[in-house]
């Protein structure tokens, strides 16, 4: 009896140690995130650039002029009436 108590404790203990030596790796791989970026984008809403163009292609040739700055997340074409207008997701 004392040998089958000692080989359970033992069998336990070295799962035991076994899960935590799994889990610390695990933890210690995943990256911090950006604070900053993280409460920016959640903070951001969708508006209008003010221009607007008579063809899409125009107004997604004025993208990357918006995603070019520190506050934009996504840049969209929209159709207002006759015209495209760009928007953009930014804070």
């Amino acid at each position: 009896m004392r040998i089958s108590h000692f080989l359970a404790g033992t069998a336990v203990g070295a799962a035991l140690l076994l899960g935590g030596a799994v889990a610390a790796p695990a933890q210690a791989a995943t990256a911090p995130t950006d604070s900053r970026s993280a409460s920016a984008a959640a903070a951001a809403t969708w508006q209008w650039t003010g221009e607007y163009f008579s063809a899409e292609s125009a107004c997604w040739a004025r993208e990357s002029y918006f995603m070019a700055a520190s506050n934009v997340y996504d840049y969209n074409c929209v159709r207002n009436g006759g015209l495209w207008g760009g928007k953009v997701l930014a804070d």
